[in-house]
């Protein structure tokens, strides 16, 4: 089984054993192409902004959140977003993924015998699966025009998340999560109440690549965070 599918599996598996608490699921799942947020669950993908929010959060704006109640409607949520998701041929990747995305599951529960209360304490819990597109250098694509621009904000926007992990991880009083919009949405998930887990991918085919992988690994794991419980009053969850 994928790492994904293992986890949607171990999200429902952990609901089983609280049957004391109601619990509310939903997703989405955004891309971010040359840039620009667009929605992999909307029939008319648009192009969306981000807002920011009091104490750091931010959210992306007329973002379609779908309901869900089984490990079957997550997977196939994110198979129906993976069907308009940007890809394309380079001479290292015959389906080379030509964006980021994030499919977001947002968990709310609450005491079942407390569930008609509107000043009830809802439990609130955002799951971030992240795919990140590989770096790319010209030379070895042989990438030229719309795929050469592709690389391109590929490589801005892994570069500014590089800065992000660096800064974090060496405790700096500024970090700058607005460089993209990739740091800026996931600004949370990387430096704030939230626990991260990155997995890197390395080839040996590649030796510089594999460095840097490498070396972004290494100050991932010194980056502290500190995950708290997020607690709200039911008439404020939205």
């Amino acid at each position: 089984l994928g790492i994904v599918q293992l986890a949607v599996d171990r999200i429902f598996s952990l609901i089983v054993q609280y049957p004391e608490r109601a619990f509310l699921l939903r997703c989405s799942y955004i891309e971010i192409y040359n840039d620009t947020i667009s929605d992999l669950l909307s029939s008319n993908p648009l192009k969306l902004k981000v807002q920011e929010l009091a104490e750091g959060h931010v959210m992306v704006q007329n973002l379609i959140e779908t309901n869900v109640n089984t490990p079957d409607a997550v997977l196939k949520l994110m198979q129906q977003g993976n069907k308009q998701r940007k890809v394309g041929g380079t001479s290292m990747n015959e389906r080379s993924s030509r964006s980021h995305t994030i499919f977001r599951i947002i968990v709310e529960s609450l005491p079942r015998d407390e569930a008609d209360r509107s000043d009830a304490a809802v439990i609130v819990s955002h799951i971030n699966l992240v795919d990140l597109s590989g770096s790319e250098k010209a030379f070895q694509t042989n990438a030229t025009g719309d795929r050469f621009r592709e690389g391109c904000a590929i490589n801005t926007s892994l570069s500014a998340l590089g800065l992000v992990i660096k800064q974090l991880s060496e405790g700096e009083g500024f970090v700058n999560f607005r460089d993209s919009k990739l740091t800026h949405i996931l600004r949370a998930s990387l430096g704030g109440n939230a626990r991260t887990a990155i997995i890197s991918n390395v080839t040996p085919t590649v030796l510089d690549e594999t460095s840097s992988t490498l070396k972004f690994a290494c100050r991932a794991k010194a980056v502290q965070n500190q995950p708290q419980v997020n607690e709200v009053l039911s008439d404020q969850v939205c």
